[in-house]
C-alpha cells in the first residue's frame, strides 16, 4: 500500500453476515463492530455483537475459510458471556474489540455497556479469556480500562499488541456529549494511545492522536482504532463521522480512514478517506456508511473486514487489496 493511494487499492468483495439471522436465538438485529481472529490457514474466527429484543449488544463468532471467499463454516448461537450483574460495567450489552492468542489462550477485549441517566450510557473495556475462543471467562468483574482523569467521559474498542517487554494500545475517549434536536444525545470521541506491563493492567497516556484538521477531538466521531503492518511499516485504520447529520446525510456519515504510523505509534502524516476500486452505489449494503474496519494480511495483501449502514444494522463484509 503506497501512502497516497489509498484508494485505488481496495477492491469491496460483499456482505458475509446480514442481520438478523433467524436461526440463531434472541439475534433481533445488527452485526456490528467485526473482530477477526486467524485459528489456521483455512480457518478464521470473526467475533461480532448482536442486539437482542432488549436492544442490548451480545458477542457471538462466526468461522469463515478465507481461502474460499469467506465461506461460513459455522455460525455460534449462544453469547459468549452473561451480562454483568446490574451496577456492573457491562450490564446492559457487551460488544467485540480485539482478540489475540496470547499464552496458549485467546484473550478478548471488548466493550462493556451501562445505562445512565442524565446521557444514554457509560462504555468501558473489559477482558476475557477462553481456551478454545469458544467458551469465555472474564479475568474480572470490572473493567481493565475505564473513566479517570485522562478519560472522564468513557472508553471503548481497545486495539492492542505487545511492544517490547510490554503491551501499547489506541482506543476510543470520549470527549462530551452533544444534545440533539430531536432529544438524545450523541457522544463525541477521539483517539488516545494506552499502555500496559501485562495486557492486562491498562493506562491511558496523555497522548491525544493528531489526526488533522476537522479529525480533532469534539470534531464527531472518531471509532474502531486498528493497526495493522502493510508494506513494512504500521497503518492506522479508524472510522470517522461528523458530529451532525450523521444518520440521515450521506457525507456525515461513517467513512474509513488510513494513514501510517511514526515509530511512537502516532500519526506520521494526515490519514485520509480510504475509497474504493469499486464503490458503493446509494442502495448498496455499504451506501450510505463504512465504519469498524478490522484489516488482517492474506497471503500478499490484506483483508479488511468492516461494517455498512446502520452501524451494523446491514450486516458486515469485506474487502481486499494485494490479492
Amino acid at each position: 500500500m503506497a501512502e497516497g493511494d489509498l484508494g485505488a487499492l481496495w477492491t469491496r468483495r460483499g456482505l458475509i453476515r446480514t442481520a438478523p439471522d433467524a436461526s440463531v436465538p434472541g439475534w433481533a438485529s445488527h452485526a456490528q463492530c467485526p473482530t477477526p481472529l486467524i485459528l489456521s490457514e483455512r480457518l478464521w474466527r470473526v467475533y461480532f455483537s448482536v442486539r437482542d429484543p432488549e436492544n442490548r449488544s451480545r458477542i457471538l463468532f462466526v468461522d469463515l475459510d478465507p481461502l474460499d471467499d469467506m465461506r461460513v463454516l459455522y455460525q455460534s448461537t449462544a453469547p459468549l458471556l452473561e451480562l454483568g450483574a446490574p451496577g456492573l460495567f457491562d450490564s446492559a450489552g457487551q460488544g467485540a474489540s480485539l482478540a489475540v492468542r496470547r499464552d496458549g489462550a485467546v484473550w478478548l477485549y471488548y466493550l462493556g455497556m451501562h445505562r445512565r441517566r442524565d446521557v444514554p450510557y457509560g462504555l468501558a473495556i473489559g477482558l476475557a479469556r477462553s481456551t478454545d475462543g469458544a467458551a469465555f471467562e472474564r479475568v474480572a468483574d470490572g473493567p481493565i480500562l475505564s473513566v479517570g482523569p485522562r478519560d472522564p467521559y468513557f472508553v471503548s474498542l481497545l486495539h492492542a499488541r505487545p511492544a517490547g517487554a510490554g503491551w501499547e494500545g489506541w482506543y476510543m475517549s470520549a470527549t462530551g456529549w452533544q444534545a440533539r434536536s430531536d432529544g438524545p444525545w450523541d457522544a463525541e470521541y477521539g483517539l488516545r494511545r494506552a499502555v500496559s506491563e501485562d495486557g492486562v493492567a491498562w493506562r491511558g497516556t496523555d497522548v491525544t492522536l493528531a489526526l488533522g484538521e476537522g479529525l480533532l477531538p469534539r470534531g464527531g466521531g472518531i471509532a474502531r482504532p486498528w493497526v495493522a503492518r502493510v508494506n513494512g511499516r504500521d497503518w492506522l485504520f479508524f472510522s470517522r463521522r461528523q458530529s451532525a447529520g450523521f444518520r440521515s446525510q450521506r457525507d456525515a456519515a461513517y467513512r474509513i480512514m488510513a494513514g501510517p504510523l511514526d515509530p511512537a505509534g502516532t500519526p506520521a502524516s494526515v490519514p485520509r478517506p480510504m475509497h474504493f476500486a469499486n464503490p458503493p452505489e446509494p442502495e448498496d449494503w455499504d451506501g450510505f456508511m463504512q465504519a469498524y474496519p478490522a484489516v488482517l494480511p492474506l497471503g500478499e495483501g490484506h483483508v479488511m473486514f468492516y461494517n455498512g449502514d446502520g452501524f451494523g444494522q446491514a450486516g458486515f463484509g469485506w474487502a481486499t487489496c494485494g490479492l
